[in-house]
């Protein structure tokens, strides 16, 4: 069984794509972020257009999937498969398991942001 967010980084390192990891990173910490006042939405007033995040969400989701399908594109035929299968073929379990990817990723993104204000 693959480690996604192992694979992902060798696929990285691999192809010298960290500028669409980067971007990817990106994308994700929005999804969370986006995920997060939606959830939170009812209890905050500032929040005046649900429809509008969930358009948002929307969208920024595809952008994520075609950016983790770019990066993943280079990888083996068995590793394309398992992301397919995993994150790309819609159903509730892998739209879950594209939650939990963005998620890491988000992590990941904010480790980043750590790492430049440090240096």
């Amino acid at each position: 069984m693959l480690k996604p967010n192992l694979e992902i980084i060798d696929i990285v390192v691999d192809t010298g794509k960290e500028d669409v990891f980067e971007k990817l990173t990106f994308t994700a910490k929005y999804i969370c972020g986006l995920m997060r006042v939606l959830k939170n939405a009812p209890g905050i007033p500032e929040v005046s257009s649900i429809d509008q995040i969930k358009n948002d969400l929307n969208e920024n989701m595809k952008k994520g999937i075609d950016q983790l399908k770019e990066l993943t594109s280079l990888s083996s035929e068995s590793d394309k498969e398992y992301f397919e299968k995993i994150y790309f073929t819609l159903s509730q379990q892998n739209l879950t398991n594209l939650s939990q990817l963005f998620s890491d990723l988000e992590s990941v993104k904010k480790y980043l942001n750590y790492l430049k204000r440090k240096s």
